[in-house]
């Protein structure tokens, strides 16, 4: 079981403030994102390759399309989570103004005074004062740098953050096919044999350009759209499932708590009610 308890959009992507009960399946999303433990449940997440366990003084940061799950170390309670998803668009934005990618250099953010009071003073923004758009925008830019810098900090020195991948052409048609064909009626095969490449090298070029699986990329482009969707709020829920090539709209539901840890039906509750009460810290 998971509830949502506040949704926010602006112009940086979206906030999620979740209480889960479960796990989540690896995945990816198009975004970047910095997740917070608030407390509850034990939980730890793999991320890349690395393992990562979360606590009050470490929060954790995913660059776009990195591959990762969540597992929690009990059920007995809840963990809450606070979820801040950064659209490419706004670090593109921001790149051009610091004259540099921004990207994570270590998918560990130490949770300094800094970063705690940030996080903090966005929270009390979200709960208590949803409708001031813009503070709560400026607390956001302000928490996602300090938490960019806090994640330099950790990242071992003589060491640089990895820039923005470079991808190969082949590899940007297949991503292209797959951003058409988001209903996946098309598989695998059929985007390595248009994209002019063998399975086998298709599976290679994700892994050495992207570091993730063409059906997690794939999942999380599906994902991407499901949400821009679901954050209309006028589309039916078996349309949104047919759209993007679900036989049953369970199968759907299925899908999307997997890799959000909510139902398509909260998920749309939250975003367009927002409700902010009741949060169990």
């Amino acid at each position: 079981m998971a509830e949502t308890f506040a949704l926010h959009e602006g112009a940086f992507g979206r906030i999620s403030l979740l209480s889960l009960r479960t796990g989540l399946v690896s995945h990816a999303h198009s975004e970047a994102h910095i997740v917070w433990w608030l407390g509850g449940a034990d939980a730890e997440a793999r991320i890349g390759t690395q393992i990562f366990r979360y606590s009050e003084a470490q929060a954790s940061a995913v660059n776009p399309f990195e591959q990762h799950d969540l597992k929690l170390l009990s059920t007995s309670t809840p963990a809450i989570f606070f979820a801040v998803y950064i659209n490419k668009a706004w670090l593109d934005k921001k790149a051009d103004t610091a004259g540099r990618p921004f990207v994570f250099a270590s998918p560990r953010i130490t949770i300094g005074p800094e970063v705690r009071a940030c996080l903090w003073q966005l929270l009390d923004l979200i709960m208590s004062h949803p409708e001031q758009q813009e503070k709560i925008d400026a607390a956001v830019d302000e928490l996602i740098g300090v938490s960019i810098r806090a994640s330099l900090a950790t990242h071992s020195p003589g060491l640089s953050a990895a820039g923005c991948p470079l991808l190969s052409r082949k590899l940007r048609l297949a991503v292209g096919l797959m951003r058409e064909r988001v209903d996946v009626r098309s598989t695998i095969d059929d985007i390595a044999s248009e994209a002019g490449l063998s399975r086998t090298r298709l599976f290679a070029l994700f892994r050495d350009q992207l570091n993730t699986t063409p059906q997690v990329f794939w999942s999380a482009i599906r994902l991407e759209e499901a949400i821009r969707k679901l954050m209309t709020g006028d589309v039916p829920l078996i349309s949104v499932a047919h759209e993007l090539g679900f036989s049953a709209a369970s199968n759907f539901s299925r899908f999307f708590k997997e890799h959000t840890g909510v139902s398509p039906s909260d998920y749309r509750r939250a975003a367009l009610v927002q409700p902010l009460t009741g949060l169990p810290l």
